[in-house]
């Protein structure tokens, strides 16, 4: 596998993983949790981590810038974005202090993705469990959401339904697949602990869609974990000024709509494309918020670049 398609496959499952924390979390604490959240939080996040991933490589401190920027980009986003749901009825995290948390949540997948490949005691099997059936239970919530959004739930709606409860019963299973394979790790047993899970989802949410797609999202996982690797895989792109220019560039263009009143943002929306519909999608003014938050994380691994590549220059004697 080329440089490129390890670092997504890598970049995936982190983000995929984090993110099945994160909605677990959430829905048993009676936090919101829509399908455009975890749309935008899916973004953000990945961008990070694969840039890191695929410009400054993995390890150590790789792990630790990857866990604080996508976290952080996306606290920004959500507290200049416009807000979607009723603050007064519906618990959102927005305060700081969940950026902590969610980088808590990178650190521990980061940490299972080093250990599925670098150790072989019960941290290997602890990890797998934690890759597969996090991971699979992301998928299926995502799965849930888009379900719901095709059914006409708007966001509201959607918060109200999507419960802990309902993720409840497809978080055990695939937990307990994963366990089971985890110490058979076959082909084999991948497709059975798989068809079973699904077996077992169908019948408990007498859903059959439901349990198809549950054997699917969990054998999914299993070849996502079984695929990455951890190989220090990259690249150097353009040189050290064009990295700082880059820095510079985007991280202007990015905090100007960042850091702006939000009533500015909009007039600057209005006269720009707000409101404008292309394909069939209206551009909306946290659209706009959300491509100056790419261009931040671009902007910060930028600056990442630059300071690995003067850490590594060689020193005058």
């Amino acid at each position: 596998m080329n440089k490129l398609g390890s670092n997504l496959l890598f970049s995936a499952l982190l983000t995929i993983v984090m993110n099945g924390i994160d909605i677990t979390y959430h829905l048993a604490t009676e936090w919101a949790v829509h399908l455009n959240y975890v749309a935008i939080k899916l973004t953000v996040v990945f961008a990070a981590t694969f840039l890191i991933a695929h410009f400054v490589g993995k390890g150590k401190q790789q792990g630790i810038a990857t866990s604080i920027s996508g976290p952080l980009m996306f606290y920004l986003y959500y507290v200049a974005a416009n807000p979607t749901l009723n603050r007064e009825e519906f618990k959102i995290d927005e305060q700081f202090w969940f950026f902590f948390l969610h980088a808590a949540f990178m650190t521990i997948v980061y940490i299972a993705a080093f250990w599925q490949l670098q150790r072989t005691d019960w941290r290997k099997h602890l990890s797998f469990v934690i890759l597969s059936a996090i991971g699979a239970t992301a998928l299926d919530a995502i799965f849930i959401m888009a379900r719901l959004k095709v059914l006409g739930f708007d966001e509201e709606q959607e918060v109200r339904f999507f419960t802990f409860a309902v993720i409840a019963i497809p978080l055990m299973v695939y937990l307990m697949a994963s366990a089971i394979t985890s110490y058979k790790n076959t082909k084999t047993m991948k497709i059975t602990t798989s068809v079973l899970a699904g077996a077992v989802i169908t019948l408990a949410t007498w859903d059959v869609l439901h349990g198809i797609f549950a054997a699917i999202l969990l054998f999914v996982m299993y070849t996502l974990v079984q695929t990455y690797t951890f190989d220090n895989d990259f690249v150097h792109g353009i040189s050290k000024r064009g990295w700082l220019i880059l820095a510079i560039v985007t991280g202007i263009i990015g905090s100007f709509y960042q850091f702006l009143p939000r009533k500015t943002v909009k007039s600057i929306a209005e006269w720009l494309i707000f409101d404008r519909t292309i394909f069939g999608y209206t551009i909306r003014q946290n659209d706009i918020i959300l491509v100056s938050t790419l261009l931040l994380v671009i902007g910060l691994v930028s600056f990442y670049k630059v300071y690995t590549l003067y850490k590594s220059a060689p020193k005058d004697i």
